[in-house]
């Protein structure tokens, strides 16, 4: 998970290997509740492989109507089983928000 705007949003990267796809959903200050915003798409920058890929908006059940707090996109080389680091980026009511991130493994059982 990642911060922008000094911790008014949480951007969060998950990745399905198996289907080429990343997600990001984007939280508010509590890391957990979901940060609908009026944006049709995010940037995913991936340092290795290099990657560069607009995710666009997929509203979960929920998000109000113009509004997403989830991000989808597919590239070839999110197939690549790997910890996987780079930037997401995004513009918010005309405001510029970036943030880097880093996976670190672990397992998601029992979480």
């Amino acid at each position: 998970m990642t911060d922008w705007g000094g911790g008014k949003f949480h951007p969060e990267f998950t990745v399905d290997h198996d289907r080429q796809q990343a997600t990001v959903y984007l939280h508010g200050p509590d890391e957990k509740t979901p940060a609908p915003i009026a944006a049709e798409s995010v940037r995913l920058t991936i340092v290795e492989p290099e990657i560069d890929v607009e995710l666009t908006a997929d509203p979960q059940e929920g998000d109000p109507e113009g509004k997403a707090s989830r991000f989808v996109g597919t590239d070839p080389g999110l197939g690549v089983v790997r910890e996987y680091e780079g930037t997401i980026s995004g513009l918010i009511d005309g405001t510029p928000y970036t943030g880097d991130f880093a996976e670190v493994a672990h397992g998601h059982e029992g979480e």
